[in-house]
């Protein structure tokens, strides 16, 4: 009996925290929309600039050439990589966003709270999955909509979820980056310089084949929403070791549901890593 009434008692505080903990990373998530959105170089590298791209890149590869599949165009091959840049850019804006949070007190903030600092992170994965989840509806209003990108209506919603878990990844490697800088400036010109360089790396802008291209998550997420959406392969068949599927194309032993294990696999060891160095750098 008076083990019940000591739980009854703790409940409601224990429900206090916990509502407390999802108020405090909804209201960091607010503010960081409300600073993005007030950002014009922030708005147009994440929204403007990939539609640009995507007009140049439907203008530059119109034609079919030798693809393995009549209709597929190498501009339909070409779009998942618009696709895996636009939301790697979260990479970057949550550098600068985490190492706003540095500048400008808030951790000091959240340490004289009875919340964690992982409301910090929360907020940032809120706030950016906003974001993402406009440039993916803008980029495929304009890709599949008014520029034609061919896509597997069947895959359409699994690609999307694999575009998403790969934009948190971003965002882990963003805290990641964050941890070791100390201004926002800063913040912003390494991420965008290691986005870039993965995105050559791995083959997203332009195909390469070399082993190097396995150690990028940049190379899985293209790859696997590349076969699924636009070529509309079966989760067992193998993925290509380029992007470019010509006839002479060769495939590697992984299939795609071992590439969709790599994308989450990406994924959470950029956000445990993140979390503990941000914690670990920015301790008082």
């Amino acid at each position: 009996m008076n083990t019940l009434k000591l739980e009854t008692l703790k409940s409601p505080e224990r429900n206090f925290k916990l509502n407390t903990i999802d108020i405090k990373a909804i209201h960091i998530a607010k503010k960081n929309v409300k600073e993005k959105i007030k950002d014009f170089g922030s708005m147009f590298w994440t929204v403007a600039f990939p539609i640009m791209m995507l007009i140049v890149y439907k203008l530059a590869f119109t034609d079919n050439g030798d693809s393995m599949l009549p209709g597929i165009t190498v501009f339909d091959v070409e779009f998942p990589g618009i696709v895996v840049y636009t939301i790697g850019m979260s990479m970057v804006t949550s550098a600068v966003m985490f190492s706003m949070s540095k500048k400008n007190g808030t951790l000091e903030r959240i340490d004289t709270m009875p919340v964690s600092r992982g409301n910090v992170f929360l907020g940032a994965v809120l706030s950016e999955t906003v974001f993402m989840n406009l440039q993916l509806l803008l980029l495929f209003a304009f890709g599949y909509g008014a520029l034609g990108a061919h896509f597997e209506l069947s895959m359409f919603f699994l690609g999307y979820i694999l575009a998403l878990v790969y934009g948190v990844g971003a965002i882990g490697l963003g805290l990641i980056i964050a941890s070791f800088l100390k201004s926002p400036e800063a913040a912003n010109g390494i991420s965008m310089l290691t986005h870039m360089c993965l995105m050559f790396t791995s083959g997203s802008f332009f195909p390469l084949e070399n082993i190097g291209v396995f150690f990028t998550p940049q190379y899985w997420i293209k790859q696997v929403f590349l076969q699924l959406t636009v070529l509309g392969n079966n989760l067992t068949d193998k993925l290509y070791g380029t992007s470019i599927i010509l006839t002479t194309s060769e495939t590697t032993f992984v299939p795609i549901w071992g590439g969709i294990l790599m994308i989450f696999a990406f994924t959470a060891i950029f956000i445990i890593l993140g979390v503990k160095i941000f914690q670990k750098k920015t301790s008082l």
